[in-house]
């Protein structure tokens, strides 16, 4: 297919195209004249991927890079690919505050107490862990019972642990990433959503009763 058909499939303007390929996030396609390429499904892939990341998990493009290199990398493992995906979809940790570095040490804490021992030391999502650790420090609302994190952290991996076991891992590393993606951003969304929905319910039920 020809770029103008490419942005038909994937619903991307054909400039974001261009744009995609001028920064390496989108292979090349076939050439089949100097101002003509062919493009096939791997860059349809790509592109849903891309689209997934940029437009529902907001991820810069300076972190898009960073898992293109991890998904084209030959000698990557897959495993490797996920983490610089999920790397790449956590938010940047916000500014460290007073409090920070006792935080810290909770969070530590609560992840050894989870077991998660294969969490890397340099994931970003333990010092956004830390950062709302410290919130709730700042806050006093919970800090006679901070152990309320390990119960947030055991839903956590139920959660975790089912969409891992959901994933398919004979799929090729781009489909992988996508059901990864999918994973974190959109059913995290559904997620946030159905706990709303149930926290409303609850909340009729207690405190109208009461």
């Amino acid at each position: 297919m020809r770029m103008s058909e490419l942005s038909t499939v994937t619903g991307v303007p054909v400039p974001t195209l261009k744009y995609y390929l001028r920064e390496g996030l989108l292979h090349a396609g076939h050439r089949q004249a100097p101002n003509q390429a062919q493009y096939d499904d791997s860059h349809v892939a790509r592109v849903r991927l891309l689209r997934v990341l940029r437009e529902v998990g907001g991820v810069p493009v300076a972190r898009l890079r960073e898992l293109v290199a991890a998904v084209d990398g030959v000698t990557t493992e897959n495993i490797d690919a996920m983490r610089a995906a999920a790397y790449a979809l956590s938010p940047v940790p916000p500014r460290a505050g007073p409090d920070r570095q006792r935080a810290r040490e909770i969070a530590t804490a609560v992840i050894e107490a989870a077991g998660w021992a294969r969490v890397s030391d340099d994931a970003p999502d333990r010092e956004n862990l830390a950062a709302a650790i410290e919130v709730i420090v700042g806050f006093g609302t919970h800090e006679d019972r901070l152990s309320i994190i390990d119960e947030y952290a055991r839903v956590a991996d139920a959660v975790a642990r089912f969409e891992v076991a959901d994933l398919d891992a004979a799929a090729p590393r781009d489909a992988l990433l996508a059901q990864l993606v999918v994973g974190q951003v959109v059913f995290g969304e559904m997620l946030a959503s159905l706990r709303r929905l149930a926290e409303e319910h609850h909340s009729a039920v207690r405190f109208e009763t009461e």
